[in-house]
């Protein structure tokens, strides 16, 4: 594992979730990550690991990678570092998106009288009419994969777009941040207590906060093969803990069957 050293000048951003603040700082071309509420870290690597057992490009997805951190004032803490992905193009959240052209997305999300259906639609209606594309698929996928590793910040400034200004085109962003999955918040979902029990209190984002009834948007093919994932998670010298443990009680629900494919590892 590296140590990262966080220079005396460099200035910390504070990244703002459903659960609160964490440090983040960005050295050269790599974004750096504190935990903040247990083992951030171990789900960000985990997720990442997941999506590169899936029929996911390279170019879609964020990966992770273990580091220590040493603060300017030379205290040694745990966290995780990924690339920077943005190039020269503009990152524009989907809430960003909509407060600069139509109007909060809370219209919509809020709306009681929408099915969870319904609210996707009116979100991806807006978005193609301002960028021109259709994510309706990915977004799906996004959310069945939320749905596996139970992820409760899927909020709207965690769903991001870039815009090339050169081009003038829009695309979706690779998928990034996944820091509050598999039971990493320690402090609501506390070590020693029963996976069964904690599993029920997770909460999802952003169209409603039932990971099923977003799950139920994805009507598409499987698309993590069980096997090459399983092989990896044998094999690999991180030690996940507690989230490897809820990724293969997760990878057991019924309902998450069709997300995976068996006997089809690609070749390394």
């Amino acid at each position: 594992m590296i140590t990262i050293k966080i220079p005396q000048e460099a200035i910390a951003i504070v990244s703002t979730s459903s659960k609160g603040d964490q440090s983040k700082w960005r050295i050269g071309n790599k974004w750096i990550k504190q935990n903040a509420r247990g083992y951030e870290d171990m789900a960000e690597i985990l997720a990442a690991l997941i999506l590169e057992c899936s029929t996911f490009s390279k170019s879609e997805y964020v990966s992770y990678f273990p580091c220590q951190i040493e603060l300017p004032n030379g205290d040694l803490v745990q966290g995780c570092y990924s690339l920077d992905f943005r190039g020269t193009k503009q990152e524009v959240t989907l809430e960003r998106l909509f407060e600069a052209n139509f109007s909060s997305t809370d219209q919509i999300l809020n709306n009681a009288a929408l099915s969870t259906e319904a609210k996707f639609r009116a979100l991806m209606q807006k978005v193609q009419e301002y960028t021109g594309i259709n994510v309706s698929t990915e977004l799906t996928r996004l959310f069945a994969f939320d749905a596996l590793i139970l992820n409760e910040d899927r909020h709207t400034n965690n769903i991001l777009f870039l815009y090339d200004p050169i081009q003038k085109t829009w695309e979706l962003a690779p998928i990034f941040d996944h820091g509050l999955s598999l039971l990493s918040d320690v402090k609501d979902y506390p070590l020693g207590k029963p996976l069964t029990i904690l599993m029920r209190m997770v909460k999802a984002k952003p169209l409603n906060t039932s990971f099923s009834k977003q799950l139920a948007l994805y009507k598409g093919e499987p698309f993590i093969r069980k096997d090459e994932l399983i092989r990896k998670l044998e094999s690999s010298s991180v030690e996940f803990g507690r989230a490897k443990k809820v990724l293969y009680s997760q990878m057991q629900d019924p309902r998450l069957q069709r997300l995976f494919s068996e006997g089809s590892e690609r070749n390394d």
